[in-house]
């Protein structure tokens, strides 16, 4: 009879097992699909026809031309120049915003009257078009101090304007600062939902070492 039950709750727990895995394939398939759809079979079709003489307006004019493409690129100045700009942005802009990002978590990890809203706001430029953000510092970064909030400010305070944008020793900082703080709200979430699973007595754990420290 024991071994029965045993075997039957093991049976139980098995089959509850698979519809858990059923169900998280179930959940992340659409995301799958479209990751397929949408990046995946462009990139594959965008090595394809790199080895083509391509017009979009004549298909049936293509022509195979090899590594032909490729030599053209590298040997443009301007390819290099965006690939140099491409990794500078980069390296500058992801340590950033995580490292704001998590700032952000840290601070809204705690409990405290109003702390949904700060989530919320925090969150809010991850929802907005990216349309809207650069309008919106299109206008703070105004090199006008008529018309540009943070030029405004600066005059005010007797500085000379800044051209955030029209002057390339700022503008490529500038965008990564715009950047960072778009983003850093998507990853303030995924920092939150970490720290928030972290069990509470490995906080009074360490806690009580860094008394003793």
């Amino acid at each position: 009879g024991g071994k029965a039950m045993a075997k039957a709750e093991k049976k139980k727990l098995t089959g509850r097992k698979r519809d858990e895995r059923v169900a998280a394939y179930i959940f992340v398939a659409p995301a799958v699909i479209l990751l397929i759809a949408f990046l995946v079979v462009p990139m594959i079709y965008t090595v394809y026809f790199s080895g083509f003489k391509y017009q979009i307006m004549r298909p049936d004019a293509m022509k195979f031309i090899g590594f032909e493409n490729y030599q053209k690129l590298f040997s443009d100045k301007n390819f290099w120049l965006a690939l140099k700009n491409t990794v500078y942005f980069t390296v500058i802009v992801v340590p950033c915003q995580c490292a704001l990002a998590l700032a952000l978590a840290l601070l809204v990890s705690k409990k405290f009257r109003g702390v949904a809203v700060f989530r919320t706001m925090y969150f809010a430029p991850q929802l907005t078009s990216m349309v809207v953000i650069s309008v919106l510092w299109s206008v703070l970064y105004n090199a006008n101090p008529n018309t540009g909030l943070i030029n405004s400010i600066l005059v005010s305070l007797g500085m000379s304007p800044i051209k955030f944008l029209s002057d390339a020793n700022t503008a490529m900082n500038s965008i990564i600062f715009m950047s960072a703080w778009q983003g850093a709200g998507y990853q303030m979430m995924i920092f939150l939902a970490g720290l928030q699973g972290i069990p509470r007595d490995q906080y009074e754990a360490a806690s009580v070492d860094a008394d003793l420290i």
